[in-house]
């Protein structure tokens, strides 16, 4: 099985891991209700207690992956959040969630850095930025997938669980938010399935002291500031998107008076289809003005998508009709399909080829540490401190100016580091 193959895998394993993040958002209500949490306690499960632990994991889980069998460490991962998923959809209390969530991202963290080192192996330089837009399309559909079905869905469980028709007097025995997370956890065994059929490409043999962590920290020291402006340039859009992406939801059901399902729908097919654009869009623009010799290609594309999801996110939060909100948001996961691929395809492209998995984790340690901690809780700390503790709207729109302000000044200074680099 070749390449195709391979892309194909990593394609729908990563689908799976991205089902159950987006469908968090569309039950803010039913979980609100069920276990009596608010706003800012509910952020610690779409934030802190997902991307730290991700974040934190991702290094250590990526420096096993650039030493032993990465599709063996895939598998293991793909077990363990899908046990974690099942335990979070039983989970009867905050704490219980926040430990079920956290092991769910310890799980997940194994599966980029190893996914993005096989296709980086697998794949030649100019075909790689298109490769890692097809695996960026696995975010939308699964996020997409969880939002535009797991909204009806959910409110089928609702109507059946109080008065299930004959045989489905089993769906009463859990609440209806938490089938929708077995129904997760269960399809983890489509994942470890496929990647026991996947065929790991074999690495190229390098000496010893060329991958040990010395080295890495050597690399990380000869670009050091190149890489610092990257890294906090991208801490502002992974605040950005993880903000935009979780509140949205929220903002139709609470400012346009939208039910889970008519969300769910609507924002769920804006999210797969607009993100797979971008994502396929991104990645192919990038690949074709990489090979015209544009070797700022990746960062200036980034740059212009950023300016587009700050000024589409302010958009949907102001305007006063759904419909025109909704086609703003559209907008803006034109951008996020276009940056999400890129930050860590851009970040790995700085170290040499035995480093991908680790430069990788590095990437997510940082943006993901801070971006998706703060990104998420910003939201209901601005309402707080705006005096409206339910508001969604304005405390988006004031996150979006502020981290497209940041990430854009950033960005422009990371190209002038760039323009001093070595051509390779």
């Amino acid at each position: 099985m070749g390449t195709r193959f391979t892309l194909f895998a990593l394609f729908v394993v990563s689908v799976l891991a991205f089902l159950d993040r987006q469908l968090l958002n569309i039950l803010v209500a039913p979980m609100r209700a069920d276990l009596q949490i608010s706003d800012g306690q509910f952020s610690l499960l779409q934030g802190a207690a997902f991307g730290l632990t991700y974040c934190l994991a991702a290094f250590p889980i990526a420096w096993l992956s650039d030493r032993v069998s990465r599709k063996a460490v895939i598998m293991v991962s793909v077990a363990v959040w899908s046990i974690a998923t099942l335990l979070f959809g039983m989970a009867s209390s905050l704490g219980l969630l926040l430990a079920a969530r956290m092991a769910v991202a310890l799980g997940e963290a194994g599966l980029s850095p190893a996914a993005i080192s096989i296709l980086r192996q697998s794949y030649p330089v100019d075909r790689q930025a298109f490769a890692m837009g097809a695996l960026t399309l696995s975010v939308y559909v699964g996020g997409g997938a969880s939002l535009a079905i797991g909204g009806p869905v959910l409110d089928w469980l609702t109507a059946h669980a109080s008065d299930p028709a004959p045989g489905l007097s089993w769906l009463s025995e859990l609440a209806p938010w938490r089938w929708l997370f077995v129904a997760c956890a269960v399809l983890g065994i489509l994942g470890v399935v496929l990647m026991a059929f996947m065929r790991e490409p074999e690495r190229q043999p390098v000496p010893k002291e060329s991958t040990s962590l010395a080295a890495f920290l050597a690399a990380i020291r000869n670009d050091r500031a190149a890489i610092l402006a990257y890294l906090v340039a991208f801490t502002a859009i992974a605040a950005l998107v993880t903000a935009a992406t979780s509140w949205t939801p929220t903002l139709f059901i609470r400012e346009h008076q939208w039910s889970a399902r008519q969300t769910g729908a609507a924002y769920g097919a804006v999210y797969l289809v607009c993100g797979a654009i971008g994502a396929l869009g991104g990645g192919k623009l990038i690949s074709d003005l990489a090979a015209r010799g544009h070797r700022d290609a990746l960062i200036r594309t980034v740059r212009a998508a950023i300016l587009l999801l700050g000024g589409a996110t302010l958009a949907s939060c102001l305007v006063p009709h759904p419909l025109a909100a909704l086609a703003a948001a559209g907008a803006g996961m034109l951008a996020v399909g276009a940056v999400i691929a890129a930050g860590p395809y851009g970040f790995q492209a700085l170290f040499p080829r035995q480093f991908s998995a680790r430069a990788v984790a590095l990437y997510f340690l940082v943006p993901g540490t801070i971006g998706t901690v703060l990104g998420p809780s910003s939201v209901p700390l601005l309402a707080r401190l705006l005096g409206a503790p339910e508001g969604i709207g304005v405390p988006l729109a004031l996150c979006a100016m502020v981290t497209t302000v940041w990430a854009w000044a950033c960005l422009t200074i990371f190209l002038r580091f760039q323009a001093r680099r070595p051509a390779p």
